[in-house]
């Protein structure tokens, strides 16, 4: 109250300039207190990345401890890739797969489509997308299915949603789901 009484003395041109500097200290304040946050956040990211190269070199130093085998000559690795004399073969093997994996699981598969990589280099990933429709314990039957075979298949993405249309009510909506899986494995692809 007293800061507004003595400002009252003063002119115009005066209690302008004040208000500017008021202004400018406020913003230095908040320009001072962003950089602040910046900085801790960027601390914060250098603490994290140091954790995780901390915990990969104490795995690498027990594995070197434990006497870790490395994968030789006489390794048989050929199982864990799609196998096909050319890509569309592979590809076929890599849908024929997945399809008996959704069969087994009891799935309803509605559609079934390659993905586009965009790279024909070899051993370049080959992607399916699979639109299916069950049960909560089908789509846990199939993932576990698809994660623990041979060739090696990775799920990358996975969507459920219920297989109710919006508005509708459904007394058990873990049974009916319809799902879309996106499965990534790789093979050997011939150069062109």
């Amino acid at each position: 109250m007293t800061v507004l009484k003595a400002g009252a003395g003063y002119s115009t041109e005066a209690r302008k300039g004040m208000a500017i500097i008021a202004a400018l200290a406020a913003l230095l304040v908040l320009l001072a207190y962003l950089v602040f946050a910046w900085q801790s956040a960027a601390s914060d990211r250098l603490r994290q990345a140091e954790a995780e190269h901390q915990m990969v070199a104490a795995r690498a130093a027990k594995a070197v401890r434990d006497g870790a085998t490395r994968l030789t000559a006489a390794d048989n690795v050929a199982p864990m890739f799609l196998d096909g004399a050319t890509p569309g073969l592979a590809f076929a093997r890599f849908q024929a797969i997945a399809g008996e994996a959704a069969q087994r699981a009891g799935l309803a598969v509605k559609r079934m489509q390659p993905v586009d990589t965009g790279d024909a280099a070899a051993a370049a990933p080959y992607r399916l997308s699979i639109d299916a429709e069950g049960s909560i314990e089908q789509l846990r039957s199939f993932l576990a299915d698809i994660e623990s075979a041979l060739p090696i298949m990775f799920v990358t993405g996975l969507e459920v949603q219920p297989a109710a249309a919006a508005g509708e009510g459904d007394a058990y909506p873990s049974e009916a789901l319809r799902m879309t899986f996106r499965i990534e494995a790789y093979g050997w692809r011939a150069q062109p």
